[in-house]
């Protein structure tokens, strides 16, 4: 259950963290120059954006983050830019490990005995480290600066967050039903389901990002 609870953390983490996600973020449109006084923040943030980068957020209280300038915020938009820079690594990387899941699992069904346990191992530790690096791409979304562009309408941005409700449901699922099946195999097919659902909206959700709209 512990290992439930930390995974429902994290995934969370994903579903308000992975519609921030841009991979092309300009530092100029970012800081609106328009007005006399330029824009520093955004008007709408994450609440969690707003606890540790507001014009009062804690980063900002406690030293991490210097005072609010112009000249500053471009510096954490440099940060962002390079927290998400690492977020798409790790995303790619949970991308593998979701494919490397796949075939442990599809060998699983069909594996008897020694080979059983062994690959059933094998299956729990690409599991474990799934979620780690799942957990990883979702906290470098989470915890970085906001940006200045707040699109509207129907955007790949918003595509993205959709698909994340997917695969964050996808998520729970499979792992809760990966932990059932040793009292139940009836639940394989649906556990497979619950999987191959998972990976598609996951693999969709990286892919919205390459186009505009």
């Amino acid at each position: 259950m512990k290992q439930i609870s930390l995974l429902l953390f994290f995934v969370l983490l994903s579903v308000v963290a992975f519609a921030q996600v841009t991979e092309s973020d300009s530092l100029l449109a970012d800081l609106d120059t328009t007005a006399e006084t330029p824009k520093l923040l955004p008007d709408k943030m994450l609440l969690t954006q707003r606890i540790f980068w507001g014009e009062k957020g804690l980063f900002r209280k406690v030293g991490i983050a210097p005072e609010l300038t112009a000249e500053n915020r471009a510096r954490e938009l440099k940060v962002r830019r390079t927290m998400f820079k690492i977020h798409q690594a790790m995303g790619l990387l949970t991308a593998a490990g979701m494919l490397a899941q796949g075939f442990l699992g599809a060998k699983l069904y069909r594996a008897g005995g020694d080979d059983y346990t062994r690959i059933k191992r094998a299956h729990e530790a690409t599991a474990l480290g799934i979620n780690i690096a799942y957990g990883t791409t979702a906290l470098m979304a989470f915890t970085a600066p906001p940006a200045m562009l707040n699109r509207k309408g129907i955007s790949n941005v918003k595509v993205h967050k959709i698909l994340s409700y997917v695969h964050f449901t996808g998520m729970i699922t499979t792992n809760v039903l990966a932990r059932k099946i040793s009292d139940d195999f009836t639940l394989k097919p649906y556990h497979r389901a619950a999987a191959f659902t998972t990976f598609g909206a996951y693999f969709a959700a990286m892919a919205i990002l390459k186009f505009e709209f």
